[in-house]
């Protein structure tokens, strides 16, 4: 299910919830009327109603399982025509063309602008003026019994008063569906933008979520590249420290080594020069020996 999807089935919600709750208030305050004011509604009157109500609760769990626009807005549609018929018995229990019926079509009508498509409102509209008009004509030919509410008037008998009222009360639905239309074209085409935007806040969202994944990818794999190349510095600092460490040895040992050979060249160097010494006394010596043997002679 896509979002436009999402939304009409969100506006279809809604809209079951607050016909539900209208037709609850309205079912008390006929209650309220008939029970202060002795009116005699019909039964017929209070078990439409309630129909209505329950038609309500199951268009709802039927309408859930549709996941198209178009099949949506189908079934809101033949849902709109049981409005049309629900309310049509309603008005003609409520007194006909001498109660306040028409207004509530009115209300039906303004509802469907707002919740259907172009076309499905123009047909919810054709159904009320043809339900009213059928309504009035029925009851104006005997066809069926004019319901009396109040003290009887008798203007559903007179065809001047009949044809005012029904004149005035299309009239009405006509100006009424041109009005909200214009209206609910502007707030569609505001919903379409704001809609558009949301879009656009989604696809920025997503891209944003997807570099600070990206962000965190990369923030992880510097530091295990910190990591790695920390264990690299430690190991090469040890390896140098060892090294340094091996170096120190060698050099102790070469220069107790060197040590000992100036000890041994110096011991050498006394040797050779004592003797050296000697030589040069021997020889003196031996000159001194060669004089007196000469003298001698």
């Amino acid at each position: 299910m896509n979002n436009e999807s999402e939304i009409l089935l969100k506006k279809v919600t809604w809209g079951i919830f607050s016909t539900t709750i209208i037709l609850v208030i309205f079912l008390i305050f006929i209650k309220t009327f008939e029970y202060f004011l002795k009116l005699p509604f019909s039964s017929w009157l209070y078990f439409s109603l309630l129909f209505w109500i329950g038609s309500l609760i199951g268009f709802f769990y039927y309408v859930k399982g549709k996941k198209d626009i178009v099949s949506i807005n189908r079934a809101h549609l033949r849902f709109f025509i049981l409005h049309v018929v629900m309310l049509t018995i309603a008005v003609h229990y409520l007194g006909g063309i001498e109660s306040f019926g028409a207004m509530l079509y009115v209300l039906l009508i303004i509802y469907a602008v707002f919740l259907l498509p172009e076309k499905h409102r123009f047909i919810v509209m054709l159904a009320c003026v043809l339900s009213f008009s059928g309504l009035v004509f029925l009851e104006y030919y005997g066809v069926i019994p004019h319901q009396i509410v109040s003290r009887p008037t008798g203007v559903y008998k007179d065809i001047k008063q009949v044809s005012v009222r029904l004149i005035t009360a299309l009239s009405i639905f006509i100006f009424s569906i041109l009005v909200s239309n214009r209206y609910s074209n502007t707030i569609e085409r505001q919903s379409i933008n704001l809609l558009e935007i949301q879009n656009e806040l989604k696809i920025v969202n997503r891209n944003l979520r997807k570099k600070v994944k990206e962000l965190e990818l990369a923030e992880v794999g510097l530091s295990e590249a910190k990591e790695t190349l920390e264990i690299k510095v430690t190991a090469r600092v040890q390896e140098l420290e060892e090294l340094t460490q091996g170096l120190e040895k060698k050099v102790k040992k070469r220069t107790k080594e060197l040590e000992q050979k100036i000890v041994e060249m110096e011991k050498f160097q006394k040797f050779a020069v004592g003797r050296e010494i000697k030589m040069i006394e021997l020889k003196k010596k031996i000159k001194e020996l060669k004089k007196r043997n000469n003298k001698n002679y």
